[in-house]
C-alpha cells in the first residue's frame, strides 16, 4: 500500500487541499501539483507547530488577513519542501491508519 503522502505528492491537488491525518491526532492539508518536491501550500491544524527550520519560514498571514481570521486558528505555509512535511509526518509518529477518502 503506497502511503498518503506519496499519493498525494504525485497527483495534481487541482487547487483542492488534501488532508493528511497524522498518527499523534494532529492534521494536516496539503495542495500540490503533479510530481511535486515542493507543495504549493501546507496548513497545520491548530495545536500543530511547524518545524522552525527554514524550510517552514514562508508563512502566509495574508490569506488569515483577508479572510478576516477564517482560517480556523492553523497555519498556512507556502513553497514547503516535500522532505520537510515527510519530516514533519515522521516526527508526529507517521501516518495515522484511519484516513479521509479521495
Amino acid at each position: 500500500m503506497t502511503s498518503r503522502i506519496d499519493r498525494i505528492a504525485t497527483e495534481v491537488t487541482g487547487r483542492v487541499f488534501r488532508r493528511l491525518h497524522l498518527a499523534d491526532g494532529h492534521w494536516i492539508s496539503i495542495n500540490t501539483g503533479p510530481a511535486a518536491t515542493e507543495f504549493d501550500e501546507v496548513f497545520l491544524f491548530p495545536g500543530l507547530d511547524a518545524p522552525t527550520d527554514e524550510a517552514w519560514e514562508d508563512e502566509d498571514s495574508w490569506e488569515e488577513f483577508l479572510t478576516g481570521g477564517e482560517l480556523g486558528r492553523g497555519r498556512l505555509f507556502l513553497g514547503v519542501p516535500a522532505d520537510a512535511v515527510r519530516q514533519l509526518i515522521t516526527d508526529h509518529g507517521g501516518e495515522h491508519a484511519h484516513q479521509d477518502s479521495d
